[in-house]
C-alpha cells in the first residue's frame, strides 16, 4: 500500500486536510469549522481527523498552523488569531494521541512559500517572496531554498508593517490592504455586508467608480509594497496567493501598476510578480516539505 501523509492547515476559519504522497497528490481532501474552545478540544479534533482515515497507510502528519512555531520541537510559541494555543506542544501531544506517529509543525506563511519554491511557481529560482492575501497578509522569503525565520522566527511576517510613515500613525499592511480590509471597505461604501471578494472583483469587472476607486488605490499600494520588497530582498521573483489571487485580474492589475509606477519613478528594476500555483492548497503542501526536511521520509528533490 502507498504511503501517505496527513496534511493539516489550521485556519482561523476553518481546519484543512488531506493526504498527500510522495510525488506531492493531494486526495481525499476536507475541511472542519476550526474549535475555539480549549487545547484539549482542539486536540480532540485533530485526532478526529486521524481516525478518519485509520484504514488509510499513514506515515505520520505535517501541520501547518499559525503565529511564530519552533518547528524542532513542534511547539507554537504564538498562535495568531487563535490565542488559546499559545504555547501548545503540538508535535508531542499530537502524536501521543495518533499512535505515535511522527508530527511536523510549521508556521502557515511560510508553508505557503516553501511549497511554491519547492513544486510551484517559483521551483526554478534560488529566491523568491511570497505574499498570501486573506484576513492577513501572510508569506515568507525563500534564499537558496531556504525559508528565512530570523532571530525571533518573524522574518516574512508582512502584516504588521507599516504603511505610513507620519508620526503617531500605526496603520498596518494587513490592517490597510489586506483583501479583509478591501472588502469592509467596499462594504461600508456600498452598504452591502453581504460582499466577498469574489462579488467586490465583479463590481470592479462592472466599473462600479466607487469600488473601482478602492481597488485602484489597492492594487497600487501591493504593487509599491512589491518594489520595496524587490529593493530590500531583490528575490528572483515575488509570488501572490490567497483566495483573491484565483481571479487573475487580481494579479494581472498588480503587474499593471508595476509597469506604470517603473515609468514614473526611478527604479532598479521592474519586480517579477506571479500568481501562487496552488492556491488553497500551499500551506498543505508547505507542511509536508518541513515533515520531508524533520525526518527524511523521502518527497524532497
Amino acid at each position: 500500500m502507498e504511503k501517505k501523509v496527513l496534511v493539516i492547515d489550521v485556519g482561523g476559519t476553518f481546519i484543512k486536510y488531506g493526504l498527500i504522497d510522495e510525488e506531492c497528490h493531494l486526495t481525499k481532501t476536507s475541511k472542519i469549522k476550526t474549535p475555539y474552545e480549549s487545547q484539549e478540544h482542539f486536540l480532540k479534533t485533530l485526532q478526529n481527523i486521524y481516525l478518519s482515515y485509520r484504514n488509510e497507510n499513514i506515515q505520520g502528519i505535517a501541520m501547518s498552523v499559525p503565529g511564530k512555531i519552533d518547528i524542532e520541537k513542534g511547539v507554537m510559541l504564538t498562535s495568531g488569531a487563535l490565542v488559546y494555543l499559545e504555547g501548545l506542544e503540538l508535535a508531542e501531544k499530537l502524536s501521543a494521541l495518533c499512535n505515535h506517529l511522527p508530527v511536523s509543525v510549521e508556521n502557515d506563511g511560510k508553508a505557503a512559500a516553501l511549497c511554491e519554491s519547492w513544486v510551484g511557481q517559483a521551483k526554478d529560482c534560488q529566491s523568491c517572496v511570497v505574499l498570501i492575501f486573506g484576513s492577513g497578509v501572510g508569506g515568507g522569503i525563500v534564499m537558496n531554498h531556504q525559508v528565512l525565520r530570523g532571530l525571533d522566527l518573524i522574518a516574512g511576517e508582512f502584516s504588521p508593517i507599516f504603511v505610513d510613515l507620519h508620526q503617531g500613525q500605526y496603520e498596518s499592511f494587513a490592517g490597510t490592504y489586506s483583501t479583509l480590509a478591501i472588502v469592509k471597505k467596499v462594504q461600508d461604501i456600498k452598504q452591502d455586508e453581504n460582499i466577498d471578494g469574489e462579488a467586490m472583483m465583479q463590481l470592479y469587472r462592472q466599473q462600479d467608480e466607487e469600488v473601482v476607486a478602492v481597488l485602484e488605490d489597492w492594487f497600487d499600494a501591493i504593487a509599491k509594497f512589491c518594489y520595496n520588497i524587490d529593493n530590500i530582498i531583490n528575490p528572483e521573483c515575488i509570488c501572490i496567493g490567497g483566495g483573491i489571487s484565483q481571479d487573475p485580474l487580481f494579479v494581472e492589475k498588480i503587474q499593471e501598476k508595476i509597469d506604470k509606477i517603473f515609468t514614473k519613478a526611478y527604479l532598479f528594476r521592474k519586480p517579477q510578480v506571479k500568481t501562487c500555483q496552488y492556491h488553497n492548497d500551499s500551506n498543505l503542501i508547505g507542511a509536508y516539505y518541513t515533515y520531508c526536511q524533520l525526518y527524511n521520509k523521502g518527497g524532497v528533490k
